[in-house]
């Protein structure tokens, strides 16, 4: 009978010892998805910065089950979150998820500065296997890629979005080659675009009839097509350009040449034939001036022989 007391007693302190740690444990704070911050997010397992920021722009959720929206949360990465505990999705007011995902869309940005370089659509190989695009970093700070895109707009467009994780160092030139974007360039002419997450249009090419073994090129005056092929270096464009520009300068010249030429001609023969004017009108003058000269002489002399007689 004492044995018993003796357990009933232990098992009434256990029980009262439980009950006062549990209530004074502090309860875990749970992630309400469709309105919680950005940092509050990132305790989330299988939520990083890239995500949370998706996941921001996509709300409102239906339940836990939805998250799969997101790129890269499959099930397995859904199960982790739901057995993780701290996600939960509250039934919230159209309006007020609104106003949460307008003032977080207003604060989103991203970096300018990432534009496109070189683009190679007409190779001597195989299209499909060596046409390539070139972007660069001219900022001096690296930048996420994480969701941006490069699209087409001509035949089979075609989009690719960077993985997450795909960072550009400042200066630095990043190849996509054709088979790793499936972008095809058309020969004939395309648009190529760069677009940030935000689906804004950073940066645009467009061309038209790519010449065989040439790529276009970004330089400060604008784009040429160029032979020297320069993936992952600075731009080197050809002295085709400069030829046109170094002929044009003689054709100039020349042309003004044969027209100072032709002026100076001109103003000789004119010269000449003054100087042949002058030299008739001389001449007529002098002849007639002999001509009464003589007739003079003659009336002189006849008239002294009269006053002789």
């Amino acid at each position: 009978m004492l044995i018993l007391s003796r357990a009933v007693v232990v098992l009434l302190l256990f029980f009262i010892t439980f009950t006062v740690l549990a209530a004074d444990s502090p309860e875990i704070e749970k992630i309400d998805v469709n309105i919680a911050p950005l940092e509050d997010l990132l305790k989330i397992i299988h939520i990083g910065e890239v995500r949370a920021k998706e996941l921001i722009f996509l709300r409102p959720f239906s339940s836990l089950d939805d998250l799969i929206r997101i790129k890269g949360i499959g099930e397995k990465n859904l199960k982790d979150i739901k057995e993780q505990g701290l996600a939960w999705v509250s039934e919230q007011p159209q309006t007020e998820l609104a106003e949460s995902v307008v003032e977080v869309n207003y604060q989103q940005t991203y970096p300018a500065g990432v534009v496109l370089n070189e683009i190679l659509p007409s190779p001597e190989g195989p299209d499909v296997e060596q046409e390539w695009i070139e972007i660069f970093n001219q900022n001096n700070f690296k930048v996420d890629l994480s969701g941006w895109q490069i699209a087409d707009s001509s035949g089979a467009v075609t989009n690719y979005t960077f993985p997450e994780g795909i960072i550009i160092n400042p200066g630095e030139y990043l190849i996509l080659p054709r088979p790793m974007t499936k972008i095809t360039l058309n020969n004939d002419g395309d648009l190529i675009k760069l677009i940030k997450p935000n689906s804004e249009i950073t940066d645009s090419a467009e061309y038209k009839n790519a010449p065989a073994a040439e790529s276009f090129n970004r330089t400060e005056a604008g784009w040429f097509w160029s032979k020297n092929l320069t993936p992952g270096l600075e731009n080197s464009i050809d002295s085709a350009v400069e030829k046109e520009e170094d002929s044009a300068s003689p054709t100039t010249t020349e042309k003004e040449l044969e027209k100072n030429t032709a002026a100076i001609s001109q103003s000789l023969k004119n010269i000449e034939e003054t100087e042949n004017s002058n030299a008739y009108l001389v001449f007529f003058a002098a002849l007639i001036f002999a001509f009464f000269s003589g007739i003079m002489i003659l009336f002189l002399k006849n008239k002294l022989k009269k006053v002789d007689f």
